[in-house]
C-alpha cells in the first residue's frame, strides 16, 4: 500500500460584517467593516462603498477600499438613527414594498436600534420629492457631456433610464 501523504492548507476564513445582506442585486447593505471582513468584500467585487456615520472612516479601511478601486462616498448624517434602515426603508417604498413589509425589514436589522421617530420617518418620506432629488444626483453624478451617459427621466415611471447620446 502506497503512503499518500496528506497536507492540510490553512484556508483563509471569509467572514460578512455583521448585519450583512443583500438588498438587490448589486447591492448590499451591512454594519461597520472591520479588517476581518475585507477577504469577504473583496468576494463581492465592489465598485463603490456609501458611508453614513458622521465619524470619519477609518484609514485602515480607506486603504482597503483604494487597495480594490472601490469609490468611497461619505453622507455624515447625523442623529439618532438607524440610518441604513430608513435608507433601505425609503428605498422599499421605491420599489412599492407594502408598508408591513418595509418595517418587518427595518425591525430585523435595527434590532435594538428600532426607533418609532424612524418607523415614521419612512412612513411619512415624500416619494416625490424623493425621485426627484435621486434622479437629480444620479444626472450629475454620470455628467453632462454629449458624449457622456444621460439620464432620462419620467415622474410615472420609477425605474432609471440610461441611454448613450
Amino acid at each position: 500500500m502506497e503512503e499518500v501523504e496528506i497536507t492540510e492548507e490553512e484556508d483563509e476564513v471569509v467572514v460578512a460584517p455583521t448585519n450583512f445582506s443583500m438588498v438587490e442585486e448589486g447591492i448590499f447593505r451591512s454594519s461597520f467593516p472591520r479588517s476581518s471582513n475585507f477577504s469577504f468584500l473583496e468576494t463581492l467585487n465592489l465598485r463603490s462603498v456609501v458611508y453614513l456615520c458622521p465619524e470619519p472612516y477609518p484609514q485602515q479601511n480607506l486603504q482597503f477600499l483604494q487597495s480594490q478601486n472601490i469609490k468611497f462616498f461619505h453622507f455624515g448624517i447625523e442623529g439618532k438613527t438607524h440610518r441604513t434602515g430608513c435608507v433601505i426603508g425609503c428605498f422599499r417604498k421605491l420599489q412599492r414594498w407594502c408598508l408591513s413589509s418595509v418595517f418587518e425589514e427595518y425591525k430585523k436589522f435595527a434590532g435594538a436600534k428600532s426607533r418609532t421617530t424612524d418607523l415614521s420617518f419612512i412612513e411619512t418620506v415624500d416619494l416625490l420629492n424623493l425621485r426627484k432629488c435621486l434622479n437629480s444626483i444620479i444626472y450629475r453624478y454620470l455628467g453632462h457631456s454629449s458624449k457622456k451617459r444621460k439620464l432620462l427621466y419620467r415622474d410615472d415611471n420609477l425605474k432609471v433610464h440610461l441611454t448613450s447620446v
